[in-house]
């Protein structure tokens, strides 16, 4: 990361602008909050009605402030934001952040104001966060440019937000159980810096070893997902995402576009990315203090010892739904505990000591427990009762797991009685949840994090022996004659056969004689097909006839399209293809929807006419590589199947492969095409190939 956006952490002097002497004012809040928080750097309160802020000399205007200065906060009416802005860049800050609402927030008129203030930063070469945010907090500097009453104790979270509310929350229950963050920053409006740059601050922070991002809208979504994807690996980043449920409102014809949406696009995103993604704040707030408390697991086998068989019950229940695993404690292991734990005690897993365990048996239990060899993690679960002071239980959880090369976790069930409790735990290191769902969710997301830092790269490849200037000649002429439409069968299969995807021979007719003529040219078997402009799926109007062997059944079949569909041959763009029979396999669907956000979106899954019925389908970003491509067939049952199953033969998965592949690099050399459907893609037995026998594409813009 660059110097300037780190200073919006460790400014050199810090300008607010709009300060005020009323406690009841927000910006006097955040004159106090850097006042009192502790930031070592000169403060400068800017009001021209005011002599003196909180005992610090107040200054008429940010032109009048000395140096050092690095950072200014507005908090100015939205209507005076824009001359304030500019203001800040005729002084010379590089670095401002703007909580003033009454921005695209508030409705139309606020956007217009927002509109200005992007090309104002722009022309001073200023990083602008906000507008309408609650600031940025560092808690190693320490710097508090919010309005928030208090400041978590450092730590290793860094947390960056669109929302400021969410921010506020999150920070006050950071505080009440003691859980530590190092860096959070509340992005608002982001005209300028968005969630990208701020998971780029975050990865460049020392002190930061886990980066937490809640989502509202990602206005570049694929600079995101590139972002996240170089972090990744040395640190963990943990997502939620607001409006993940819309499927958007255009209309689509083609079946990805009915099967795809705003959930399946965020989904396939993060997977690129690499985060770790969570469906709650408080589940991103637990596996975050998991990541940043803990090592990471060499597996996913968990020992549960506790206290009370309830809450270990519902751990192991919780642990089987997350894919994890109950450990095998060796007998040595078992031998061990019987000499630790009280008489009666069961020393499988759950190890369980029973009502009424002293303190100290969780440390020397833990320490047991740790040496085994079929032990990944630990969970150390305890209710609260008369016998033992769960203070000291937590203490002598916070003994057993201090160095230990294995993540330990602890369960305490309760209430008011575990407060003090769960701030010792977390100030000794050892994340505390306070129901068993909960922390298997966190302990899962160790297991699932050191997975992602192990995968095989994900960087999409170019495919070779491709014809852009083919596929782009034709999708041009195909927007010269129509704009905006789905193209005919027999263009779509010629941009397709560009592109080196496998498509039978083909041609179209007009009358029946040219259907038989064609058919002769290609070899008996034959399919024919009703090309019209008011048919989106052949199948549904009767519009396609398949295996005709002789031209007899050639004549036959034409004349009853044409019947059914009422003089269709005759109307301008109308015409049968006829298409080379392909040979027998099996049936699978590769689509493509643009998603507004991260642009193309492949689906792979079961083909054929019942494909939303079935819905077994599976989504990446486009484009992907070899590796990327194989684990989105095998997600499916569509995968299963071409791997062979009760005696059949497996099918041509390398030919999936390569034609996933050159779909994935076709759709993003063209933006043009919003919509694609391979469908079916007959994939016959090993070794020979797969043919693309019904193509559908949409444009909706000019090639380029």
């Amino acid at each position: 990361m660059d110097r300037q956006l780190e200073t919006f952490f460790n400014p050199q002097g810090v300008a607010v602008i709009g300060a005020s002497s009323n406690p009841a004012k927000l910006s006097y809040g955040v004159v106090h909050n850097l006042k009192e928080h502790g930031y070592p750097g000169p403060i400068y309160p800017v009001n021209p009605g005011a002599g003196e802020i909180l005992r610090l000399k107040a200054y008429p205007s940010i032109a009048e402030v000395p140096d050092p200065i690095e950072l200014a906060v507005i908090m100015v009416g939205a209507a005076q934001v824009a001359e304030t802005l500019e203001a800040c860049g005729r002084r010379g800050l590089k670095n401002v952040i703007v909580i003033s609402g009454g921005f695209k927030e508030a409705g139309p008129d606020g956007a217009e104001l927002e509109r200005s203030l992007p090309t104002i930063a722009a022309r001073y070469h200023m990083r602008l966060i906000g507008p309408n945010c609650v600031g940025v907090m560092d808690t190693h500097t320490p710097l508090d440019t919010t309005f928030i009453t208090a400041m978590p104790v450092p730590g290793a979270i860094g947390f960056a937000s669109h929302s400021g509310a969410v921010c506020g929350g999150t920070i006050d229950w950071a505080i009440d159980v003691g859980l530590g963050f190092s860096r959070i920053a509340s992005l608002g409006n982001q005209v300028d810096v968005d969630l990208a740059d701020g998971l780029r601050m975050l990865y460049a922070d020392p002190h930061t070893r886990v980066i937490s991002l809640y989502a509202e809208g990602l206005p570049d979504g694929r600079r995101f997902v590139e972002a996240a994807a170089e972090v990744y690996r040395q640190k963990p980043v943990v997502v939620l995402k607001a409006g993940r449920t819309s499927a958007g409102t255009r209309a689509v014809a083609s079946h990805t576009g009915a099967l795809a949406g705003a959930g399946r696009a965020y989904q396939a995103a993060c997977h690129r990315a690499g985060v770790i993604v969570v469906n709650s704040l408080q589940e991103q707030n637990d596996v975050a203090a998991a990541l940043a408390l803990q090592p990471l697991p060499q597996g996913p086998r968990i020992v549960l010892l506790t206290n009370a068989g309830g809450p270990a019950a519902l751990s192991a229940d919780a642990l089987d739904e997350f894919g994890m695993k109950m450990a095998d404690l060796t007998p040595q292991t078992q031998d061990r505990l019987r000499a630790v734990t009280p008489r009666g005690a069961l020393v499988g897993n759950p190890v369980d000591m029973l009502g009424g365990p002293q303190a100290e048996m969780y440390t020397k239990t833990l320490r047991v427990l740790l040496q085994d060899p079929g032990v990944d993690m630990i969970l150390a679960l305890f209710v609260p009762q008369a016998i033992t002071p769960v203070d000291d239980v937590a203490a002598a959880i916070v003994l057993g797991a201090k160095d230990a090369p294995k993540p330990v976790a602890a369960c305490l069930v309760g209430g008011h009685s575990i407060a003090n409790a769960v701030r010792r735990l977390h100030a000794g290191g050892v994340p505390v949840y306070t129901d068993p769902n909960r922390a298997a969710r966190a302990l899962a997301g160790l297991w699932e994090y050191a997975q992602l830092r192990t995968r095989p790269d994900l960087t999409p490849t170019p495919v070779a022996n491709v014809n852009r200037e083919q596929a782009r000649r034709l999708l041009a002429a195909a927007w010269e004659a129509k704009g905006r439409h789905f193209l005919d069968a027999e263009t779509a299969a010629q941009v397709a056969a560009a592109y080196g995807i496998r498509v039978p021979r083909s041609g179209l007719a007009q009358t029946a004689d040219q259907a038989v003529a064609l058919a002769e040219s290609f070899g008996y078997p034959v399919v024919v097909k009703l090309i019209a402009a008011d048919v989106v799926h052949k199948a549904d109007v009767g519009g396609i006839a398949l295996n005709l062997g002789h031209a007899d059944a050639m004549r036959a079949a034409f004349a009853r399209m044409v019947g059914f569909h009422a003089g269709a041959l005759s109307r301008p763009g109308s015409a049968a293809m006829v298409q080379q029979m392909a040979p027998a396999g099996q049936e699978v669907i590769l689509g493509m929807q643009r998603d507004p956000q991260f642009g193309p979106l492949l689906m792979f899954g079961l083909g054929g006419l019942y494909v939303e019925v079935l819905r077994d389908v599976s989504f990446r970003l486009a484009p992907l590589n070899e590796h990327d491509a194989e684990t989105l067939i095998a997600e499916t049952a569509a995968g299963k199947i071409l791997k062979g199953v009760r005696g059949q033969p497996p099918g041509d998965l390398a030919a999936v492969v390569d034609t996933l592949r050159r779909v994935g690099q076709l759709v993003s050399d063209f933006p043009c095409l919003a919509e694609l459907d391979l469908n079916p893609l007959i994939v016959g037995p090993l070794g020979q190939g797969a043919w693309a026998v019904d193509a559908r594409m949409a444009v909706d813009q000019p090639p380029r």
